[in-house]
């Protein structure tokens, strides 16, 4: 039918997007002499999440305008995240062993379990109000300035990019932001028809069809990262976008127009969120990091967690 089309045509959008935008970010970056390291952190760990924001932002307008979008943005950020965690990181893992640094490992291992509490926190009430929704911004604000100080030594060799015009990273760049305007909408008035029609609750579209295809991204730079042998890559930007999607993604929602937080992701999605999350840090904590078969058990969770919510 044509509303699924259309919501299809939306997430491909959302692929091209992404992959223009960042394309034309890291050629600018490069041009003007700006490190590796700061092109790694600011442009492909955010960059790789552009689907998910312009979801956010363009369901909050439509919120302020009258309609209810609240469970397609918190939807969005938790299933993002739970498929990220489970299926994205399980998938790559067929690839190649994830490990992680120990430093690393507790820095970030904290920053995922403490957003995920945080978002708890603010929407235990049932709204997650414009202080709320700051609040959870300045939070992540917090953790970059961490992660950049952390990191501004580090040379990011995975970044390569050869030199053209301003005018046509410009062009890029604008093409790219046009298409996840566009694209973003559709999505998310499309994924609004769904849930109407099929009556179901705004979340479950959110979590289920918008988290997996979002995620989708996230897979192509883990598996390219593990293909290359560059696990802590792969990882970090799982992990990296984990922590955007929960803080920034419901942050946003909130700081444009107060949402409401659904009583049955408190109860059910946020802890599967936060299982889930607990059992990839202990797997990433032993020295053989996570092998295929722990692969395997995330992927399979991913599927009955899925199963479940159907």
């Amino acid at each position: 039918m044509a509303e699924g089309f259309l919501f299809i045509s939306g997430l491909i959008g959302l692929w091209i997007g992404t992959k223009w935008v960042v394309k034309s970010a890291i050629g600018i970056a490069e041009r003007h002499q700006l490190s590796h390291a700061f092109v790694g952190l600011a442009i492909l760990a955010v960059g790789t999440d552009l689907p998910e924001v312009f979801i956010s932002i363009d369901a909050s307008i439509l919120h302020l305008q009258g309609l209810e979008s609240s469970g397609i943005i918190t939807g969005n950020a938790i299933g993002s995240s739970i498929c990220q965690m489970s299926i994205v990181l399980g998938i790559a893992g067929l690839f190649h062993n994830f490990t992680f640094s120990k430093k690393e490992l507790f820095r970030d291992g904290l920053a995922l379990l403490a957003s995920i509490g945080l978002l708890f926190a603010v929407g235990w009430d049932g709204v997650v109000s414009r202080v709320e929704g700051l609040v959870l911004l300045v939070a992540y604000l917090i953790y970059y300035v961490v992660l950049w100080r952390s990191n501004r030594k580090t040379i990011t060799n995975q970044v390569t990019h050869e030199h053209q015009s301003n005018l046509k990273l410009a062009g890029y760049l604008l093409i790219g932001l046009v298409a996840l305007v566009f694209s973003s909408h559709l999505v998310v008035k499309n994924a609004i028809f769904f849930a109407e029609k099929w009556g179901v609750a705004q979340s479950f579209v959110g979590i289920v069809l918008i988290g997996l295809g979002t995620g989708l991204p996230e897979l192509a730079v883990s598996i390219g990262a593990a293909m290359r042998k560059s696990v802590e890559m792969s990882v970090g930007n799982i992990m990296g976008s984990n922590i955007f999607d929960t803080l920034v993604l419901v942050g946003l929602g909130g700081a444009i127009s107060q949402i409401s937080m659904e009583s049955n992701l408190l109860r059910f999605d946020l802890l599967v969120q936060l299982g889930i999350s607990l059992l990839v840090l202990i797997f990433l904590k032993t020295q053989r990091g996570i092998s295929k078969v722990e692969a395997v058990v995330l992927i399979v969770l991913y599927l009955v967690y899925v199963g479940v919510k159907i």
